[in-house]
């Protein structure tokens, strides 16, 4: 059984500025900074459509000890972005570095038009099949993604005035 990701955020600018900022590598170097993740590009492909980026990710917060056996004291992961222009949005899959687990975590971001701004809607599934704590786990991803687009969304806002 997997768990639901949505998560929206409202922006006072057009879906082409939000898209414009988000898909840029610079901007989200400097948003991960602003987060404390630390970032390495793995590989970059620029297409008509837009950017594609895989990157390795690593979260500084702590990792709940019923989790630190499988993650170490933090969690990374290997995210993979395809952005598209002509949709305003993204497809995205995320790839944990949790041993012993088979965990799938992907979805979509769109932004679209609402009013004087935008909304960046983010939908997603995270799976991990691990007997027993599995949904714990889910859980706790889950939070973590929450948390760290609540803090996303705030740097963004104050960017893009």
């Amino acid at each position: 059984m997997a768990t639901t990701i949505s998560i929206d955020d409202r922006f006072d600018c057009t879906p082409e500025v939000l898209f414009d900022r988000l898909s840029d590598n610079d901007f989200d170097d400097d948003l991960m900074k602003a987060l404390n993740m630390s970032k390495a590009l793995i590989e970059s492909n620029d297409t008509p459509q837009g950017p594609t980026y895989k990157i390795r990710l690593t979260n500084p917060d702590t990792i709940p000890a019923i989790a630190k056996r499988f993650t170490g004291e933090h969690l990374s992961y290997v995210e993979t972005r395809i952005w598209n222009r002509s949709k305003l949005g993204n497809t995205w899959e995320i790839v944990p570095e949790i041993s012993g687990a088979t965990v799938e975590a992907k979805g979509t971001t769109e932004i679209v038009a609402d009013g004087t701004g935008c909304i960046r809607r983010t939908r997603g599934k995270i799976s991990v099949n691990l007997p027993l704590i599995g949904k714990k786990i889910e859980e706790m991803v889950l939070q973590s993604i929450n948390d760290t687009f609540k803090r996303n969304a705030e740097y963004c806002r104050s960017a893009i005035q």
